[in-house]
């Protein structure tokens, strides 16, 4: 079945600094005329940072959009023409203080497709075990958050993490860790 949507025209309705709104007039397969209004983003990279002692770093910031201080893997936009993989370095560096000592890409979501063409890159990352000083943007406004796996699983469960990147990232790495012990369990038989 094809289920693909024709651009007729594009509308730019709104440009800021970190997103525009596109207005699409579309056409079905079967012939009728809708219209589609996206929001354009450049994509963003969401990192779950892991100190040697097994300690995974988080930061809590309030969302002005939901009016609440939520807890957050650190995530940030890409920069005109920049790697994920550097973007992934950078934000963790600069939010958490914490040095990247190995990256792993776990995978890529794309969060809402209903409204959105946003890809967000996700990685597992080896952290030093102390922080430096944070660099900060200067409207970020957020504080690190030390956490064990049983830590994040527990705010999971009791619905206090409930950012969408964070829960995903959170249940894909689990998910491969999962599967990577239960490979090893096999090579050992």
């Amino acid at each position: 079945m094809n289920l693909t949507e024709k651009t007729l025209g594009t509308r730019r309705v709104f440009e800021g600094r970190a997103l525009v709104i596109d207005v699409v007039d579309i056409e079905l397969p079967d012939g009728r005329r809708s219209i589609r209004e996206i929001v354009r983003h450049r994509g963003a990279a969401v990192v779950l940072g892991q100190r040697p002692d097994g300690c995974y770093v988080l930061v809590r910031q309030y969302r002005k959009a939901i009016e609440q201080a939520l807890l957050e893997v650190v995530a940030g936009g890409l920069e005109e023409g920049e790697d994920p993989d550097t973007a992934a370095r950078r934000e963790m560096e600069e939010e958490s203080g914490y040095e990247v000592i190995s990256l792993k890409k776990i995978g890529m979501i794309v969060p809402c497709p209903g409204y959105s063409e946003e890809h967000l890159h996700l990685y597992y990352a080896r952290l030093s075990q102390e922080p430096r000083t944070q660099r900060l943007d200067s409207d970020e406004n957020l504080e690190p958050v030390v956490m064990t796996a049983e830590a994040l699983d527990a705010a999971l469960d009791a619905g206090e993490l409930i950012d969408g990147k964070s829960v995903a990232i959170w249940l894909m790495w689990r998910r491969m860790c999962a599967m990577e012990d239960g490979a090893q369990e096999v090579r050992a038989e």
